[in-house]
């Protein structure tokens, strides 16, 4: 069993890594602005939702959730980091089955907000 569960895990992560690390091309919008719905499709869906909970939490909201924002970026640039030395992010680790969020540490805070944003709208408009 424990081999079944290892194997789903790295798959997980394998399907999970589909890190672009150019996303000039589908990742601004028409006036330059980082395109969120582009980034977390490229970045996030494989393991998120945004208004629901799936391999990781839900991204609606998740800024307000956070005590700090800088620690929220560092988080999505490099999670296990970030567990090390924050509560919050070691109780999520163990929520989600102690399945790590990969590393983006291409993504720029801007980049970053663009997703939060588009996932936020997701869920107002879900309401």
């Amino acid at each position: 069993m424990k081999l079944i569960s290892g194997i789903a895990v790295l798959l997980l992560l394998a399907s999970c890594g589909n890190n672009a690390t150019d996303n000039n091309s589908t990742s601004a919008s028409q006036d330059g602005s980082p395109n969120g719905e582009q980034l977390f499709k490229i970045n996030c869906s494989q393991c998120h939702m945004a208004n629901k909970d799936f391999v990781g939490p839900s991204l609606v909201g998740v800024e307000s959730r956070w005590k700090d924002r800088q620690l929220l970026y560092a988080y999505v640039k490099n999670s296990q980091d970030v567990i090390q030395r924050d509560e919050y992010a070691k109780n999520l680790f163990l929520k989600f089955k102690q399945v790590p969020m990969l590393p983006f540490p291409n993504l720029t805070e801007t980049e970053v907000d663009a997703i939060f944003k588009y996932c936020n709208d997701m869920g107002a408009a879900s309401k």
